[in-house]
């Protein structure tokens, strides 16, 4: 019974085909008299529309629809069936794939969306952005096998690629012909994004990942013929990005697979794949160079080379220069004759470039700044200031879009009248490039006057100097500079003012921005070029060797050095008044020729004075590099070292000698007649000198130093050579003892007392000299020191030739 209604339907239904599904019929026309006709139609034919059963049975193909590459066919993810976002397979709904119901048949979206660095409360990135071919998969019939999955020549699903990130990020080149900029790089439309593509990055900072060659490309670019490298190393050793910005679980990124830290609460280790790919966690990890590279196995013409790197982010040297164009201004107060935000851009020849395909660009040296560490301490970084300039709502706290600017600047045919007016100086009823600036409160008053005027409460300006670091663009060979005047010299990078806008707004006060971690102690100043960011000697711990200064320490060192030479030249004065006026004539002492000085101590005398004399030499080329240059920075440190090390040698084998032999007593003053001797020496040099009187004390082998001068060796020796020892090992070594130099506060502390020390070091040397000429004739101290014998007075034969007796 069931089978005889069934084919009673099935003929009923094959009946009512031909009437129901019948071609249409051509147009019936009723003429004036009442008369129908059918109209004749002279276009061709239709062609005869398939019957409903020819539609079910033989179903039309699909549109044809372009296969991606081959080469990024994914042979090995499943096949799945694209559902929409109600879960239904597109192909019955005909509504567009959703990834959170697809991906959710074997990912963990929710998992994922959770944890990961892409979706968040700015950031919402699709699936398909990061995994599929040029960041989508617009799913159609042709696509579809009859079952509904995907076909194998459209899964382009892959772990991210460079060109997944390229999208938002940067730019990217990967093709093989010369590089060159999109037609879109500029294109603004968007406070701080551009038109189509994410070029931030480069933007930002300048940096190209391309493995292509410099001078390879089409840009104009300065000294191009020798550029011979390529614009980043790791894109010329094919990395991709996700080689660095790992996904924190993924168990192919952990080393030492087989050891067992069941310490851990969560191990990559103990995950399979299938578990990693349920649940992978997407918060991007953030790779050091030092994962891959170990410093410390090159750089071996690097001195300090353990404080260098931990004071030095890889990238500052680097990265030495980036060739791609960097804002510098980004300026949405006014905007261009194209109604477009006025941009700068660092690195490039031309004021207001039209075509950075075309412009002279030659690139520029990232700024280096101290950024702070979770350690506590400070490492030098490349980063770039970008200026941003825009109008705010200050009734409701929201940036004034480019729209709304575009109709208060702007009317059907160009600059309203009002803009012109106050812009337009030269009246030429067209604004150039000097005049299109709001450099002077009447043009700002004449911007807000026409913000008002479309409907913004409170318009006001606000100029935003935003940091971005430079991660990218590192090269390596003999492109990276090992100058050391780089950072040492006092002009160096180091403190070299940035340029951040080609004028100041008036009533503006600038905000750094993104600079919570950098260490920037200048102040913003407007100079007849511009507005510039004015740098500090140093910041906080990170003191940089002939860069930095400690002013005061210079200023009292130069103050008693200059005290003591004005003391010594008086001094001297006066005593070549009492020689040219005759009044040492009258006075004679009988001499004798003693052996005062054994070589060894005058070996020990020479090589000292001589170490003092090459370290004080080195010291000031070190400490003031390119105001002074006797041997060059690095010889100078390297010198300065080993004579630091003959000193100290040479210091110890002298107090070895003076206590073996017993003459360390030379150096110790009496104690019962001291302050009666001291005197009647301080009296000698201040009075008895000037009239030819001996000297108070009379000098012999047993006894060589007056009381004055065994105070003066008792501090010297004991006092000002141990510091001068002490911190000068601080200095050198910081890096292997460095929590040793953080304790009294780093070289920020202890190079200034070092450079007090050798302020004081260097008065005594002067002192010193000077006193050698005190003896009965100015070169017969010296003189004693060379051969040994000195000629002294003779006491035992006062008085038995007329001289006087004391």
């Amino acid at each position: 019974m069931k089978s005889r209604t069934l084919s009673f339907m099935l003929a009923v239904f094959c009946l009512m085909l031909p009437s129901a599904y019948a071609t249409d019929q051509a147009p019936m026309i009723v003429d004036e008299h009442g008369q129908a006709t059918v109209e004749e139609s002279s276009a061709p034919a239709p062609e005869e529309s398939p019957s409903l059963w020819d539609s079910l049975v033989h179903p039309a193909p699909p549109e044809p629809v372009e296969a991606p590459p081959a080469e990024v066919v994914n042979p090995i993810h499943p096949l799945f069936a694209p559902l929409d976002k109600n879960g239904l397979q597109v192909r019955h709904t005909g509504l567009p794939m959703a990834t959170e119901t697809t991906c959710k048949t074997c990912h963990d979206t929710g998992f994922i969306q959770a944890h990961s660095s892409h979706h968040n409360d700015t950031v919402k990135a699709d699936c398909l952005q990061c995994h599929a071919y040029q960041g989508r998969l617009e799913v159609s019939p042709a696509m579809l096998d009859t079952t509904g999955n995907l076909r194998r020549d459209f899964m382009t699903l892959s772990a991210p690629k460079a060109e997944n990130c390229a999208l938002c990020h940067g730019y990217l080149h990967t093709d093989k012909a010369p590089l060159t900029l999109p037609e879109d790089f500029s294109s603004f439309t968007a406070r701080g994004a551009p038109a189509t593509q994410g070029y931030d990055l480069t933007q930002q900072t300048g940096e190209v990942f391309s493995q292509q060659k410099l001078n390879d490309s089409y840009l104009n670019l300065a000294d191009k013929e020798n550029l011979n490298q390529s614009w980043d190393v790791h894109a010329a050793r094919m990395l991709e990005c996700t080689s660095c910005h790992k996904t924190g679980n993924n168990p192919e990124q952990v080393q030492d697979q087989g050891k067992n830290l069941s310490f851990l609460k969560q191990d990559p280790r103990g995950l399979d794949t299938a578990q990693y790919l349920q649940k992978p966690d997407h918060r991007l990890t953030k790779t050091q160079c030092t994962t891959c590279h170990d410093p410390m196995a090159v750089h071996e013409e690097l001195p300090y080379k353990e404080r260098h790197m931990a004071r030095l982010d890889c990238r500052a040297c680097h990265v030495p220069k980036l060739f791609g164009p960097a804002l510098k201004e980004l300026d949405r107060s006014i905007l261009t004759d194209a109604m477009t935000p006025r941009t700068r851009y660092r690195g490039v020849d031309e004021a207001n470039p039209q075509n950075l395909n075309t412009t002279y660009l030659k690139g520029y040296h990232p700024f280096l700044i101290w950024e702070k560490q979770d350690s506590g301490e400070s490492k030098l970084a490349p980063y770039n200031l970008v200026t941003e300039t825009r109008w705010m709502d200050e009734a409701t706290g929201e940036d004034v879009p480019d729209a709304a600017l575009r109709a208060a600047l702007f009317d059907g045919k160009g600059y309203v009248a009002p803009i012109l007016a106050a812009l337009d100086s030269d009246g030429d009823k067209k604004l150039s490039d000097t005049e299109l600036r709001l450099d002077h409160e009447a043009k700002v008053e004449a911007v807000k006057q026409r913000l008002s005027t479309i409907g913004v409460k409170q318009p006001r300006l606000k100029q935003d100097i935003v940091a971005h670091k430079v991660h990218h663009g590192v090269m390596g060979g003999d492109v990276v500079s090992l100058s050391c005047a780089n950072c040492h010299d006092q002009n160096s990078r180091l403190g070299e003012p940035i340029p951040l806008a080609g004028f100041a707004l008036p009533g503006v006060t600038p905000t750094l921005k993104g600079t919570e971690k950098l260490s920037l102690s200048g102040s913003l100043e407007t100079k007849a070029e511009g507005l510039y960011y004015e740098r500090g000697s140093h910041v906080g711990d990170a003191y940089v060797l002939g860069h930095d200064r400690a002013p005061w320490v210079d200023l009292l060192g130069l103050l008693i050095f200059l005290a003591t030479a004005i003391g010594i030249a008086g001094h001297g004065g006066l005593r070549i008044r009492a020689r040219l006026s005759g009044k040492l004539e009258s006075h004679h002492v009988p001499m004798k020729r003693v052996y005062m000085y054994s070589l060894y101590e005058r070996i020990w005398h020479w090589l000292m004075a001589g170490s003092i004399l090459l370290l004080a030499l080195t010291g000031i080329e070190i400490h003031w590099v390119g105001a002074v240059s006797i041997f060059g920075f690095d010889s100078s440190v390297w010198l300065h070292n080993l004579l630091a090390v003959i000193m100290i040698a040479n210091a110890f084998l002298s107090l070895f000698y003076h206590l073996v032999s017993t003459d360390i007593k030379q150096f110790i003053p009496p104690t019962a007649t001291f302050f009666e001797e001291a005197l009647a020496q301080a009296k000698y040099y201040l009075n008895g000198i000037f009239v030819g009187a001996p000297h108070p004390m009379a000098k012999t082998k047993e006894r060589k130093l007056n009381p004055l001068q065994q105070v003066t060796y008792m501090g010297l020796l004991n006092v000002l050579i141990p510091f001068q020892v002490i911190t000068g090992l601080l200095i050198w070594g910081v890096s292997q003892w460095p929590e040793l130099a953080q304790s009294i506060g780093g070289l920020t502390w202890v190079t200034p007392l070092h450079s007090f020390g050798s302020w004081l070091l260097v008065t005594f040397v002067l002192a010193h000299v000077y006193l050698t000429t005190t003896g009965h004739t100015v070169f017969s101290n010296v003189q004693a020191m060379v051969s040994g014998y000195e000629d002294i007075e003779d006491p035992s034969q006062h008085g038995k030739d007329g001289s006087h007796d004391h």
